[in-house]
């Protein structure tokens, strides 16, 4: 029997995907004057001076949540609400840039890594050798070609140098960010179409194509199977970066420590194992969007790619089926095939990664 989606919910939900739209959350969140930063930090300073795009209008956005937020005495009533709590946490975060308003945000998202995650270990892989040799300017044409091939026309690709990651998918406005500052080696050209091209950018395309606009933005718990579900389709089509898992394993390390460490601190401890560049790539990318990074406190999101590919994993060698991955940004725990009974969800498109492949179970 087919659930209809009540009208209120549905403008509850148009609404936050206009703010989705509207707010490029990330350049709010990326320090502005990373290299500077840098700099200073290496010439002794106890952090660094990270300096952020202000989110004006905190509070309005706020009150534009609360008045548009849906009644959840329905199933897609809630479903939205909670994306609507995810959203102001993080504009509560980005406004006071506290190591509470971080915790609070960790919190409702599940990113501190548990003690079964911390305690994980993978074989040691040698290095790539492949030299650090790839324009940037090559990898944007790369990604626009992938984005033509899977008939994705509405989307861009465009550099930005306001940004922690190498490269980042803004699925609201279906455009993917490139650093034109970043270093690339050769196998990053299809390692980055199929994690930011066959997961990140497809499964917003098709989450644009539900009566529900959050599938298309990320619905809560789903960020975890998102970042996973891009490493496990690394791992099978074998254009994973060697040493990537003892890298993430070395990330959800620093998380749990940077709760209690400042940068400084955190860095020191770190770099002694990892060296100075790997220790300031981490330590930038866990504590980016706080004013204060010399004190304790941590922005833990990294945390779910190597929880999320667990999980991913699992859950596809029990017998999960890839396309119910693929009807937006849904998590492995959402009750795909019961939207689909509903009438919420339709079938879309996998991408070539997922084409002819499967985990087999252990």
């Amino acid at each position: 029997m087919r659930s209809r989606i009540p009208q209120p919910v549905l403008e509850a939900d148009q609404a936050l995907h206009a703010i989705m739209k509207e707010v490029p959350f990330s350049r709010h969140l990326n320090p502005l004057n990373a290299s500077e930063a840098r700099r200073q930090f290496q010439a002794g300073a106890e952090a660094p001076p990270f300096r952020y795009l202000q989110l004006r209008g905190a509070d309005h956005l706020l009150r534009r949540l609360d008045v548009a937020e849906p009644k959840r005495d329905h199933p897609a009533g809630r479903l939205v609400g909670e994306c609507f709590d995810a959203t102001r946490l993080l504009v509560v975060a980005l406004r006071d840039r506290t190591a509470t308003a971080f915790h609070d945000l960790a919190v409702y998202g599940g990113w501190y890594p548990d003690s079964d995650t911390l305690a994980l270990r993978f074989p040691e892989e040698r290095d790539d050798l492949h030299p650090v040799a790839v324009a940037p300017s090559t990898v944007v044409r790369r990604l626009r070609e992938a984005l033509l091939e899977r008939e994705l026309r509405s989307w861009k690709v465009e550099e930005d140098t306001v940004m922690a990651a190498r490269v980042l998918v803004d699925g609201a406005k279906r455009m993917l960010r490139v650093n034109p500052n970043a270093s690339f080696r050769e196998r990053d050209l299809e390692r980055l179409v199929v994690h930011e091209v066959d997961v990140h950018a497809m499964r917003s395309a098709n989450g644009a194509l539900q009566e529900l606009r959050c599938f298309e933005s990320g619905l809560p718990g789903s960020l975890g199977t998102e970042e996973g579900l891009a490493m496990v389709s690394e791992e099978v089509t074998g254009w994973a970066s060697p040493g990537v898992l003892n890298r993430q394993v070395e990330v959800v390390k620093a998380i749990d420590k940077a709760r209690s460490l400042g940068f400084r601190e955190l860095h020191t401890e770190i770099a002694d194992r990892l060296g100075p560049h790997l220790a300031w790539g981490i330590c930038m990318r866990i504590k980016r969007g706080l004013a204060r990074p010399g004190q304790p406190g941590v922005y833990a999101k990294d945390s779910v790619y190597l929880t999320g590919r667990m999980k991913v994993r699992q859950w596809l060698e029990d017998g999960g089926e890839i396309a119910d991955l693929y009807v937006g940004k849904v998590s492995v725990d959402s009750p795909v095939a019961r939207w689909r009974r509903q009438g919420w969800v339709r079938p879309a498109p996998i991408p070539p990664t997922w084409q002819g492949r499967s985990i087999a179970r252990r």
